[in-house]
């Protein structure tokens, strides 16, 4: 697998806090990809749609969802009653992540139409720490492809409401400035979502993470996202799609990836979002059990801890 390549938004956002230091060293971090993808309970899938906007499906059930297969070129094979629905190789930013063992690995790349089903042709991939992840156990094992449909949502609609009041669960899509999606993990407190629904207009913090910035620098270069929240204790989720702008707060020089911190959740910036479309995601997922005796990871977590295992 070729090593990262940044792009300008990237490195603006890179430069201003501080990681150049790093960011090189980890542009050929890869990991142990087919083992946190087998392990999966879930896979997030983000697409672009006709008009390039980024939707998600989401695949849960049982590990493995998926079969791996190569070396240095990584392909997942979905068989056809869980694989997205696509009649031509398509672009794809791809998440897999088990929440409980707060295990994640990006899989970026296309997805090609093959006989028995779909495979994903990772062109760019690389595990993550485990920062940030509520702990939850999905509640049935069989496999499910989410969501079942689509309908639009008011911004003011209590329901939303009341979701990003307790979400401590979310996902990010957005895109390269060369058509690349992408799909990151959002975690925090309860409720550290906010909506502004007379202003449409979405925030929430950024902690500190490996410094990087892959998100943040692609809304920087490009504007567009999509935010997914998923409603564990039913199944649903809602998309919130627009334009964001991320500003960097935290310009303290990183040598390493990884810190312990005083705080647990240290910010290191601010996204900021106008939100033109909201829609309520039926059947997303299976319904999710927070695991309450396991400790969220975090940055006040050791380095041991937050790293990869």
């Amino acid at each position: 697998m070729p090593p990262l390549r940044y792009h300008e938004g990237q490195i603006a956002v890179q430069q201003e806090a501080k990681t150049t230091q790093i960011v090189e060293r980890l542009a050929h971090w890869v990991g142990p990809i087919a083992e946190f993808a087998q392990i999966a309970d879930l896979f997030l899938f983000a697409i672009p749609d006709l008009d390039k906007t980024l939707q998600f499906t989401v695949l849960s059930g049982k590990p493995p969802l998926m079969a791996t297969r190569g070396g240095s070129d990584i392909r997942l094979q979905f068989p056809s009653a869980r694989a997205p629905r696509i009649t031509a190789p398509t672009v794809c930013g791809g998440l897999a992540i088990h929440l409980g063992q707060a295990r994640r690995v990006r899989t970026n790349g296309r997805l090609i139409p093959v006989a028995d089903g779909v495979e994903l042709e990772a062109q760019e991939t690389f595990t993550l720490c485990r920062k940030y992840m509520a702990p939850s156990l999905a509640l049935d094992d069989k496999p499910h492809l989410g969501p079942v449909a689509r309908e639009s949502l008011a911004f003011d609609d209590p329901w939303l409401a009341g979701l990003l009041s307790r979400a401590e669960t979310s996902f990010l899509a957005s895109i390269s400035p060369e058509g690349g999606p992408d799909v990151a993990h959002r975690g925090g407190p309860p409720g550290f979502i906010k909506l502004d629904a007379t202003a449409r207009r979405l925030t929430w913090i950024e902690y500190v993470g490996d410094g990087i910035f892959k998100s943040a620098g692609n809304i920087r270069a490009t504007g567009g996202l999509t935010l997914l929240v998923p409603d564990h204790d039913g199944g649903d989720g809602v998309e919130l799609i627009g334009r964001g702008e991320y500003t960097n707060q935290r310009t303290d020089r990183r040598v390493d990836p990884l810190v312990q911190h005083r705080d647990p959740f240290p910010i290191q910036g601010i996204m900021t979002c106008e939100i033109s479309r909201a829609f309520r995601l039926r059947g997303l997922l299976h319904s999710r059990k927070r695991i309450e005796k396991a400790l969220k990871i975090t940055s006040r977590s050791t380095v041991d801890e937050q790293a990869p295992q």
